[in-house]
C-alpha cells in the first residue's frame, strides 16, 4: 500500500521550481500525496498539481526561454512602483487562459494557500473560494508583486510569516508529514551553468537581489521563523534545497532548478 504524504512546501522565487522535481520522485517512488500547504511559489506549485495541472505548466514553463519569462513580467508602471515592481496580470491572465480556475474546496486533494493580511497583520489560510485568487495572493512579494485587495484589506506573500506552513496539515489522516525548504542556507554541491550572453548578464544583474541589504535582512527574518515553525511542528522528513543554487528571479533556469529538486529528493529520501 502507499504511504499517503501532507506535503509543506516553502516560498523561494524561481528556487521553488525545484518542489516539481520533488513532487515528480515522490511519484515515482510510490508516496501518495493527500494534502498540500504552500506559501508563495510553493503555494503556486502545489495548487497546479492539487488540480492536476503540474504536468502543463512544466511543459508551459520549460519551453519558456529567457525572452519568454521577461514578456511575462508587467511593470506596475501606472501606481510609480510604489506598491509593487510587476502587477502579475499577464502571467496569472495566461495561466487562467490556459488552466481554467477551479474552486478549492471541490479539489481532490486538501489544499491550504497561506498568505499575509497586513491590514490586519496576521497570517491568513485559502482553504476555499477561487484557486488562482489564492496563488495569486500567496505569491505577492512584497515590493514586487501589486497586493492584492480583498474586502479593503492588503494580501501579501504568506513568507513574510510562515515560509514553511506546517500548521494546516497538522489534523491530516497521513502516514508522514514531508516539508521542503527551497531557501534552506545548507551548503551544497549543486550548481548552475548560466549563460555569458548580454541580456542574461543584464538580467542577473538587475535581479540578483543575494547580496541586497534588505533581501539580506528578509531572508534572516523567514529563516528564523521557520526555524521556529519547523520546531513547533516538527515533520517526519524535511527536504532542503539551499537558497544558493540560484537567484530569487532565475526563472528562465527552469529546467536546471527541476533537476536539483529531483536530485535532492533521491539523495534525502
Amino acid at each position: 500500500m502507499k504511504k499517503t504524504v501532507s506535503l509543506v512546501l516553502s516560498g523561494g522565487g524561481a528556487r521553488g521550481f525545484a518542489h516539481i522535481g520533488i513532487i515528480e520522485i515522490l511519484e515515482e517512488y510510490g508516496y501518495k500525496i493527500e494534502s498540500i500547504s504552500g506559501t508563495s511559489m510553493g503555494a503556486l506549485v502545489g495548487g497546479l498539481y492539487a488540480c492536476k495541472k503540474l504536468k502543463e505548466y512544466k511543459e508551459w514553463i520549460t519551453n519558456k526561454s529567457l525572452v519568454d519569462i521577461a514578456k511575462l513580467m508587467d511593470f506596475n508602471f501606472s501606481s510609480g512602483l510604489s506598491e509593487g515592481l510587476l502587477k502579475g496580470d499577464v502571467l496569472f491572465g495566461n495561466m487562467k487562459e490556459m488552466f481554467g480556475d477551479v474552486m478549492i474546496e471541490n479539489l481532490d486533494i486538501k489544499f491550504t494557500a497561506v498568505a499575509a493580511n497586513l491590514t490586519k497583520r496576521r497570517e491568513i489560510w485559502f482553504q476555499k473560494g477561487s484557486l488562482l485568487e489564492a496563488l495569486r495572493a500567496s505569491t505577492a512579494i512584497p515590493g514586487v508583486f501589486v497586493p492584492v485587495y480583498k474586502n479593503d484589506e492588503m494580501i501579501v506573500d504568506g513568507g513574510i510569516l510562515n515560509n514553511i506552513p506546517i500548521a494546516p496539515t497538522m489534523s491530516d489522516d497521513t502516514d508522514l508529514t514531508i516539508a521542503v525548504d527551497v531557501n534552506s542556507p545548507i551548503k551544497n554541491n549543486y550548481t548552475i551553468k548560466f549563460d555569458e550572453n548580454r541580456f542574461e548578464k543584464f538580467w542577473r544583474k538587475t535581479f540578483d537581489f543575494r547580496d541586497n541589504p534588505k533581501s539580506l535582512a528578509i531572508n534572516l527574518m523567514m529563516n528564523h521563523i521557520s526555524e521556529y515553525k519547523k520546531a513547533e511542528y516538527p515533520v517526519d522528513i524535511l527536504i532542503n534545497v539551499p537558497r544558493s543554487i540560484c537567484s530569487v528571479f532565475d526563472f528562465h533556469k527552469h529546467k536546471e532548478i527541476i533537476e536539483i529538486g529531483r536530485q535532492i529528493a533521491k539523495d534525502e529520501l
